[in-house]
């Protein structure tokens, strides 16, 4: 490392200890199970173009996020972010509830 590269870093700091920033990525997904405690499944759909003939495909994958107050609902639509590995599959927690789940109207809700 040169003196200019030590100067950018910081006077006291190490040459190898740079300040981070913490990256945080978000989500938006729906969740298609909420049958655990504190816990919620959430499908996250993607579109991507295929390798070699460009056309749109969609994949969807599961994750496992934290909901600590137990508010989401199936079918809610919700973005998710980035936390401290709270479980073994655990790494995402519910940020927040874009849009609750539609009931169509006459339809009677089972209370837990």
């Amino acid at each position: 490392r040169g003196a200019a590269t030590r100067a950018a870093a910081g006077a006291g700091a190490p040459a190898g200890a740079e300040a981070r920033e913490k990256i945080v990525k978000t989500l938006k997904g729906k969740v298609v199970s909420n049958r655990m405690d504190k816990t919620v499944v959430v499908q996250v759909t993607r579109l991507y173009p295929h390798p070699k003939y460009g056309k749109r495909m969609k994949k969807t994958k599961n994750f496992y996020a934290h909901d600590e107050e137990n508010v989401c609902e199936e079918g809610d639509v919700v973005v998710l972010t980035t936390s401290r590995p709270i479980s073994k599959l655990k790494r995402w927690a519910v940020q927040n509830i874009v849009e609750k789940r539609k009931v169509p109207a006459g339809t009677v809700r089972e209370e837990d």
